[in-house]
């Protein structure tokens, strides 16, 4: 999985602040908070809570090492590639049903569109304001949507190939 992809969702989910540990966090294997807040200026409890909202949604990983002279434990921090499959894989099976229902709608529905203001009615619409639109009293026309339906086709078979990766 490249960075930018991790670097994404993290940007999307949690913000910027999250971006700049993933970018670090993927520069070797596994860093302690301690090298974490030297190499970003955060405050110990800023810089754990953005790791414990990366860690949420699975987007880093731990292991806790109990320190034998402090007593104290130190953490062990990693990117957690299998995380972030699966998170994608989830977005991405979300897209793919939202894109299975625009094109049931698409092709089970008849469109008419106003040919001043662009707006798109419904056969059922369309016939109840007698093929007049309502906002500016233009003449509606028939739409080919078949472009659309093309383009949604091609998307859905392009994510049902890339899951089944």
């Amino acid at each position: 999985m490249p960075i930018d992809g991790l670097v994404m969702v993290a940007r999307e989910l949690i913000g910027e602040e999250a971006v700049r540990l993933i970018q670090i966090l993927s520069e070797q294997d596994e860093t302690t908070d301690d090298e974490l807040i030297a190499k970003t200026g955060l405050k110990l409890n800023n810089l754990r809570k953005l790791l414990y909202q990366l860690f949420e949604q699975s987007l880093v990983s731990y292991r806790r090492v109990r320190d034998k002279d402090a007593g104290w434990f130190k953490y062990y921090w990693r990117i957690n590639k299998t995380g972030l499959i699966i998170l994608l894989n989830a977005k991405k099976k979300k897209i793919l049903f939202k894109l299975k229902e625009r094109l049931s709608y698409e092709t089970e529905n008849q469109f008419f569109s106003c040919a001043s203001c662009g707006t798109r009615f419904t056969f059922e619409d369309a016939i109840e304001t007698n093929f007049h639109c309502p906002t500016c009293a233009g003449r509606l026309d028939s739409v080919n949507n078949e472009d659309t339906v093309f383009i949604l086709k091609l998307k859905i078979a392009e994510l049902e190939k890339n899951l089944a990766e």
